[in-house]
């Protein structure tokens, strides 16, 4: 049955890709309206609307920027994000509801709150332009939008998109865009979890050699831990029972790291989707299995803290723990040059260029 129905939804996802396909090449035509912000521009992202590791290789790029003394701001869409009023700047501590839970999670690792979010990419690229004045725009979840012209496009795989996945465009599959938009790319992110990246880079070989860009392998440590009063060592969590709440797509990458880290297994573990919104009833359930247990940690992911936290009063007694990730460039492929240095020359090219044009 299952095989059927996605043989039905061939048909549609070949005339959706070829739509997208005829998009690109208006925009490129100049029959389409196609914005140039006025700054170094880099798009992140993949062709999945769920793509994994988005939130990470932006923080770090911004944590490179502050670290080089570069000005970065970020513009992006608004995701699950219902703000009052658009172009919306996202701040650290906003709400979550307003900006989404991404932008959110993103903001809270820029204390400069240099964060635009809007419907229109192209509106939310010249508002973080005019607010801000950067060195550099990151343009959140933009890989290969024809609507922005970007210096340098950063398109992240996942394994998913790089086995069952490849090429699976919408409604058959995942992907917005068909493979024909990875030839924009400028270079590659393979991300997934320690355990599977080399198996990732593997299929990435194939996948990808056809496109003679730099591979780069990506992953996460975790450095620290973060509880109700902030950050602290795990020390704190040490012989602490606890439950996992976790996502879906963290199921391949979490349970093992975070055994690894805390020398146990979760007592119980919930795996949901990365969009799930938590209801009254999901508190009261997971406050119920938490006093069976006789446990009092919660441990989830960043992303689904926000949300945990969001329960107000509901998880009263109840201590929710997370971790702030460490960003980890692994192996390369059709490069000798780590991702920093690749990162580096690429900017100070595009910089020398925006400066003579």
């Amino acid at each position: 049955m299952k095989r059927a129905l996605r043989a039905l939804l061939v048909p549609p996802s070949r005339l959706f890709a070829l739509y997208q396909r005829l998009r690109r090449k208006a925009h490129a035509l100049g029959l389409l309206r196609t914005c140039r912000p006025q700054a170094a521009t880099a798009g992140v992202g993949g062709l999945s609307a769920d793509c994994r590791g988005r939130v990470l290789l932006t923080s770090w790029l911004l944590g490179w920027a502050r670290a080089r003394g570069v000005g970065a701001a970020v513009a992006g869409p608004l995701g699950d994000g219902h703000p009052p009023a658009v172009p919306f700047q996202v701040t650290p501590g906003g709400d979550p509801d307003e900006s989404g839970i991404e932008a959110a999670l993103l903001a809270s690792y820029d204390p400069a709150g240099r964060f635009i979010i809007d419907s229109d990419p192209a509106r939310a690229a010249t508002a973080a332009v005019r607010s801000f004045a950067p060195d550099l725009l990151l343009l959140e979840d933009a890989f290969a939008d024809a609507r922005l012209k970007k210096d340098i496009e950063l398109a992240l795989l996942t394994p998913d998109d790089l086995g069952p996945g490849w090429n699976k465009v919408f409604p058959a599959g995942a992907w917005r865009l068909d493979a024909t938009a990875l030839a924009r790319a400028s270079a590659f992110c393979v991300f997934a979890g320690p355990l599977s990246l080399d198996a990732a880079m593997e299929a990435a070989k194939a996948r990808l050699a056809p496109y003679g860009k730099p591979v780069f392998g990506l992953t996460f440590s975790i450095w620290r831990w973060r509880g109700p009063d902030g950050p602290a060592t795990a020390e704190a969590l040490a012989e602490e029972p606890y439950i996992a709440v976790l996502g879906e797509s963290d199921r391949d990458i979490l349970p093992e790291l975070l055994r690894r880290n805390l020398g146990a297994s979760p007592r119980l573990a919930f795996f949901i989707h990365d969009r799930h919104r938590f209801t009254r009833q999901d508190f009261e359930n997971l406050r119920a299995d938490a006093e069976r247990l006789r446990v009092k940690t919660i441990l989830t992911s960043p992303r689904l803290a926000l949300k945990l936290r969001q329960g107000g009063r509901a998880l009263d007694g109840y201590a929710v723990w997370t971790y702030d990730p460490e960003v980890v460039f692994g192996p390369t492929l059709f490069t000798d040059v780590p991702f920093l240095s690749w990162w580096e020359a690429a900017y100070r090219a595009v910089s020398r260029e925006r400066h003579t044009s």
